[in-house]
């Protein structure tokens, strides 16, 4: 027992000099944003979104199921479970943690364990000892050393408060990744809803443009219209099947890109097919107050502990400017044999410290220490950035709510009208009143407002759609 006593001692001597460390620290500390949210979302004079209601608590954070679209939900359910960009995101995540524990555990004593055979040839004749041969001996040893930062200015508090900051903006980014996924798809879902409608509306006009060739087929064998009618109405029927290439690529675009957003090769994944009828989004929207979404909402936490992390650095920079102390304690166990490592006689320790004050380094500590401040600054102004586009981005979604639903009025009816001012003029030829260029032009108006009803109508969706995402709360 007496021969491990002395280590043991060593040891505690060293942990007992822990305390000293806690002598300052340096450096500004982080304060969150303490001003308060607008009252209201809109600015003077905007109109009210009809059935939105303003929530306390933070809304539920899977906010596409208010689509009620059953088929959206198994997307999204599979990109939050296979897709790339969140798995670079957790992987993030993943690192920013490791190096959090890494920079904790090198604050912590360190102990090393060293031990090891050595084979040695020593030249007498080198050390002044002439006439003595040259001796080949075996040396055994083991040991241990442990070592300690006192950190006496702070500098391993804020540099382990920097990288716990940077793990929690990662994980914030990583929430405002997901919501921004699900966001996006569901975008491209409606779009496509969309285009498919359009595409149905150009096919039913092509169809129609078909039947004016032939009603003007007619009137030209009875006698009733000149022949050239039939080259306008063939130049129609061309004009309208041309517009359909177009949209068909469009939709095999958006298709594909759905499938990257999944995480899948078009060859190998096809998503569903997607109509305006399969959403049927819940009459009311609740929406969190600026409050809770100032609070709650991951880019802008993501913004604040950034802003943490580049503030915590200032110290880590301004500690390099004061002196450090490092302590260290050492024992080793040297014998000739194997058999009398363990012995008493072959112990030997040492205790020491060792202060490293800077002297002259040619401006470069203090450089240091503003760009901290620098970098602090610019972090600020991207929280602030941040919170402003959001508070933006939640006022635009609003508006374009309020005015939707006058808009997709006032298209319905237009829609309705061209419907019925082209049968008159369908009519009108038919008993010999009206001119083929009558029948056509009706014809192009309602294509036109057929086509701009149906893209309404995914637009009043992608809205709501914009409006439930940028005022969903994803951190409590």
């Amino acid at each position: 027992m007496r021969l491990w006593n002395r280590p043991h001692k060593l040891a505690s001597l060293a942990l007992s000099l822990l305390p000293l460390c806690a002598c300052a620290t340096v450096g500004p500390d982080f304060v969150p944003d303490q001003s308060a949210a607008p009252e209201h979302y809109e600015m003077a004079g905007d109109a009210a979104a009809p059935g939105v209601r303003f929530a306390e608590r933070a809304p539920d954070t899977t906010w596409w199921r208010f689509l009620n679209a059953p088929k959206l939900d198994s997307v999204i359910d599979l990109a939050l479970a296979d897709s790339p960009t969140l798995a670079e995101a957790d992987a993030a995540i993943d690192a920013a943690q490791a190096t959090a524990e890494a920079v904790r555990g090198g604050a912590q004593p360190q102990v090393d364990v060293t031990a090891g055979p050595e084979r040695e040839r020593v030249n007498a004749a080198a050390f002044g000892f002439a006439g003595f041969p040259a001796q080949t001996i075996s040396r055994y040893s083991i040991g241990a050393a442990v070592s300690y930062d006192l950190d006496l200015f702070g500098g391993r508090r804020r540099e382990i408060e920097s990288a716990e900051a940077r793990a929690e903006s990662e994980r914030y980014r990583f929430e405002a990744a997901r919501l921004t996924l699900a966001g996006n798809i569901v975008l491209q879902a409606i779009e496509l809803a969309s285009l498919r409608a359009q595409i149905a509306a150009v096919e039913s006009t092509i169809a129609d443009d078909r039947k004016t060739v032939a009603l003007v087929e007619r009137a030209i064998a009875l006698g009733a219209t000149a022949r050239t009618a039939k080259v306008s109405a063939k130049v129609q029927l061309a004009q309208d099947e041309a517009a359909l290439p177009a949209l068909r690529q469009r939709f095999a675009v958006f298709r594909h890109e759905l499938a990257l957003m999944v995480g899948r090769e078009p060859g190998r994944w096809a998503p569903p097919e997607f109509d305006l009828a399969d959403f049927s989004p819940s009459p009311e929207i609740p929406v969190a107050v600026p409050s809770v979404l100032l609070r709650g909402r991951p880019d802008i936490r993501a913004a604040e502990a950034a802003l943490h992390t580049t503030t915590a650095q200032i110290g880590v920079q301004t500690a390099r400017l004061y002196p450090n102390l490092d302590i260290t304690a050492n024992f080793a166990q040297i014998a000739l044999a194997p058999e009398d490592v363990f012995s008493y006689a072959a112990s030997g320790w040492s205790v020491g410290s060792q202060l490293l004050a800077p002297l002259l380094h040619g401006g470069t500590l203090r450089a240091n220490v503003r760009r901290a401040e620098a970098e602090a600054d610019a972090s600020s102004a991207r929280y602030r950035s941040t919170v402003l586009r959001v508070f933006v981005e939640v006022a635009d979604a609003l508006q374009a709510v309020a005015n939707d639903d006058a808009e997709y009025r006032a298209q319905q009816s237009v829609s309705q009208l061209a419907q019925e001012n082209l049968a008159l003029a369908r009519r009108a030829f038919e008993l010999g009143g009206g001119t083929i260029l009558q029948v056509l032009d009706a014809q192009r108006q309602n294509n036109a407002a057929h086509r701009a009803l149906v893209a309404m109508e995914g637009r009043r969706l992608g809205n709501l759609a914009r409006l439930r995402a940028a005022t969903t709360v994803a951190v409590p």
